[in-house]
């Protein structure tokens, strides 16, 4: 799915964290008139609120300390994919500086033990006096608050290794974020999926553009989807240094049969359902969910249509595209991938373990992990079309319907063949050492 959803395989050690933020609710308040026809400008676009104020606090550290830990598994598996390549940068001074870049950083959870095992591998292998960068990067409105009391914890490397300086970017990875020739490693998870502020268009029969029905708007769609993938690609080309490393997984679209009916998947002996299709149960029973609030009077045509969620999912193909064309003539070719990795959803995990060690059949457990992971990740774009057409408490009722809508529609399936598994590519790519 997107950085807010369920993956990896789950630690029984974190299930009493979990059951603690899905016990703290969805932080929505109940207010305001339903159904009010509002006029919305035709070039009305989502404004840039960040998306947790929301959902926690600025420096809280709510979104590692709860959804963050679902986002480090997919490092944890990549740790030695990544870690095995690590000797192939060039490190011509023991007393230089290596440049460790996290791209789409959030708060820095997710990313934390990798950077600290790839710090571990460098001072084994260059010694003490290696200086050490490490910039995060993410959009201004990050909560960068929680990323810094995060970094510079006692028992973060920032404290435990000498000669490690740790940055901040607020630029776009859209754009150039450091100067050419000054990263040695660049990772990005869960980021590249997000879409551009620049580019435009609409697809107003779905909040999701992959499941538009027009053509057109997929065209477009498409066309965005490409143009950013490239962008980013070159931009991270300009700032390795010649040897440096690109690491970057990514939400992976299906190649065949997309968007099939979830009566099409097939659960094997143990449950597991078999399919390519990444979480597209998921999308629709959320994309319906929206739709519901029109057909039902509660938001109006204008507001509808005008949600799109900004995000991405690229074949295999599309991933390699640009590395056999701009991007190659840029320096920066594949080392290894993309290839495809599934990771079990964390909702239909954890339920199955609740079903096997109590004997509980709690769908609505289920239900609410799906659903809070969802609301984290989306609501500040509701909030941000809801902003120009109601008053803050009207939004409140709104969202609030919205997500218990597509809570009632989760409680409702059958976990064992409701398809919510995320599907990934993983790739690494190196910058051409130039030759004297």
């Amino acid at each position: 799915m997107f950085k807010f959803a369920a993956l990896g395989l789950v630690n029984k050690a974190i299930l009493p964290e979990i059951s603690t933020w899905i016990g703290k609710g969805l932080f929505c308040v109940q207010a305001g008139a339903k159904g009010q026809c509002r006029h919305m400008s035709e070039n009305a676009s989502t404004s840039n609120h960040p998306s947790f104020q929301y959902c926690w606090e600025p420096g809280s550290g709510y979104y590692g300390d709860s959804l963050g830990k679902t986002g480090r598994y997919v490092h944890d598996i990549c740790e030695d994919f990544l870690l095995s390549h690590l000797d192939l940068v060039p490190v011509p001074s023991p007393s230089g500086v290596f440049t460790i870049g996290d791209y789409g950083t959030c708060d820095g959870f997710a990313s934390q033990q990798l950077i600290h095992k790839i710090i571990v591998h460098l001072r084994s292998k260059h010694g003490p006096d290696l200086n050490i960068q490490v910039l995060y990067e993410d959009q201004p409105s990050n909560d960068f608050n929680s990323l810094f009391k995060r970094i510079y914890d006692k028992k973060s490397f920032v404290s435990k290794f000498s000669k490690v300086f740790p940055l901040a970017c607020g630029t776009s990875f859209y754009q150039q974020c450091v100067p050419d020739n000054s990263c040695d490693l660049i990772i990005s998870t869960f980021a590249v999926h997000w879409l551009s502020d620049e580019c435009v268009f609409r697809c107003p029969d779905s909040i999701f553009p992959m499941l538009s029905a027009s053509k057109e708007e997929m065209r477009v769609y498409q066309q965005v989807v490409e143009s950013d993938w490239e962008k980013f690609l070159l931009y991270r080309a300009a700032e390795l240094k010649p040897g440096g490393l690109l690491f970057v997984a990514q939400n992976l679209k299906p190649t065949t049969k997309p968007f099939q009916s979830s009566s099409e998947t097939t659960p094997d002996k143990q449950g597991s359902v078999t399919s390519s299709n990444s979480a597209q149960d998921f999308l629709k029973n959320f994309d319906s969910s929206w739709k519901e609030l029109y057909t039902q009077g509660i938001i109006t045509k204008e507001e509808y249509e005008a949600c799109t969620i900004r995000v991405a999912t690229r074949t295999i193909q599309e991933t390699k595209a640009p590395f056999e064309n701009s991007v190659r003539r840029a320096g920066l070719f594949l080392l290894k991938g993309p290839e495809e990795m599934v990771f079990p959803c964390m909702a239909t995990q954890l339920w199955r373990q609740k079903l096997e060690r109590d004997g509980v059949d709690d769908r609505d457990y289920f239900a609410d992990i799906l659903t809070k992971e969802m609301q984290v990740g989306t609501e500040a774009v509701f909030r941000n079309i809801l902003v120009k057409t109601r008053s803050a408490a009207e939004q409140s009722a709104i969202i609030e319907q919205l997500f218990d809508t597509f809570r009632k529609k989760l409680a409702g399936v059958d976990p064992y063949t409701y398809f919510s598994d995320v599907v990934l590519s993983r790739l690494i790519a190196q910058k051409l050492i130039q030759q004297r």
